[in-house]
């Protein structure tokens, strides 16, 4: 339980959460549950083919296997060749587009805070020391921070 600055006279007293039976928060959360197998081996790192789940080449059949897949719909001002898909875990929207025969995750990106990489860069880190890249991997940058990251099969010049 998290309480922050209040008013004592408000709410229960410590003595009375006390006599509070640990049942009360202890409870399986399926979202958790769907979230541990979407993510597998995966976490919720942003490397240089992906973010989380959701991997360069990575066919969408497997992919379904494991999570929750929607159609995402986008503006038509959009320039994007194909379908928009969209996987929510790990308190993140990760979209993708697919391409190939054999439906494979052709590109990636995500605005969400909840996807960093094994240092900890991620949106809403400062960009003040990040130096424009080129490769599969782009850091989309505001002056100040991360906005979003954007993995391809394409090189992006960032």
């Amino acid at each position: 339980m998290l309480i922050a600055c209040r008013d004592a006279s408000l709410g229960p007293k410590a003595d009375e959460l006390a006599k509070v039976s640990p049942e009360m928060f202890s409870h399986a959360d399926p979202a958790v549950a769907d979230d541990a197998k979407c993510l597998g081996t995966d976490g919720i790192l942003v490397t240089a083919i992906g973010v989380g789940p959701v991997q360069i080449g990575r066919r969408l059949r497997v992919l379904r296997q494991r999570c929750e897949i929607a159609y995402v719909k986008v503006p038509g001002s959009v320039a994007i060749k194909g379908p928009v898909l969209g996987v929510s875990v790990g308190g993140g929207l990760i979209l993708f587009t697919v391409a190939g025969p054999d439906s494979a995750v052709e590109s990636l990106g995500t605005s969400s805070p909840a996807f960093r990489t094994s240092t900890g860069i991620g949106v809403g880190t400062g960009a003040r020391n990040l130096r424009p890249t080129k490769g599969s991997l782009c850091f989309k940058r505001n002056s100040v921070q991360i906005v979003e990251i954007f993995v391809s099969r394409q090189t992006l010049r960032c």
